[in-house]
């Protein structure tokens, strides 16, 4: 029996989730903005109280790499790099955009991200025969005005749905067509969603995760001071 923990730090949502076999507990605080580094930690030993599990139990850990808040993302990444090290565990890396899908329950799913400055993080995901979202091209920024939503979905899929910040924030720009899509507010990437998606890859697909210095964020876009460098 393996025993996970997840982590996802990449939006204003701080989460953690642990498992072992099919016991799951988590601790997820969704509105803290600029709270990660002092959450993290403690939420972490939380969870693990809840199992009643000690951090060496832990058989590997998964994590939310982003895209999303750069400072946010890199704390997520270190704090699990820095488990794994220290426990010499495998880490697996998983897209934040896609723990965002697993979490809406329709098929068809369009995330989006606020990314700040006018922008987002867009993707679109599909659920395959085994219900886990599937990319439909690539995950990317965009101004929401750019982005042609929804895109053409593949033959008897239903309708799309949206999820994420970014559609608090932007949904009007993506309302062109009949019917509307519908979405739910206040929907973040979740730590239980990331660690489903891990546990699925090494479940069905035998991947043994990578070495925690092999991981790294997945940004999409540099940061401001990379810009100006």
């Amino acid at each position: 029996m393996k025993t996970w923990l997840a982590i996802d730090t990449a939006t204003e949502a701080c989460s953690v989730a642990l498992a072992c076999g099919d016991r799951l507990w988590e601790d997820s605080r969704i509105a803290a903005p600029n709270q990660h580094g002092q959450l993290l930690l403690p939420m972490i030993h939380g969870v693990l109280g809840q199992g009643g599990l000690s951090l060496e139990e832990v058989d590997a850990i998964a994590c939310g790499i982003g895209p999303g808040g750069f400072t946010a993302v890199r704390l997520g990444i270190s704090t699990a790099q820095g488990l794994a090290q220290a426990l010499d565990r495998p880490v697996f890396p998983v897209s934040s955009l896609q723990a965002l899908a697993a979490g809406d329950p329709q098929p068809a799913t369009l995330v989006a991200v606020d990314a700040r400055r006018s922008e987002v993080y867009a993707a679109a995901f599909y659920r395959d025969g085994d219900g886990i979202p599937q990319l439909l091209g690539q995950e990317r920024v965009s101004r929401p005005e750019d982005l042609a939503w929804p895109p053409p979905l593949p033959a008897g899929a239903g309708s799309w749905a949206g999820t994420g910040s970014g559609w608090d924030l932007y949904a009007s720009f993506w309302q062109g067509g009949s019917p509307p899509i519908a979405w739910v507010a206040g929907r973040y990437p979740l730590a239980r969603e990331v660690l489903s998606l891990a546990r699925y890859r090494w479940w069905a697909r035998k991947d043994q995760g990578i070495s925690p210095e092999a991981m790294e964020p997945h940004y999409i876009r540099p940061s401001q001071a990379e810009e100006k460098r």
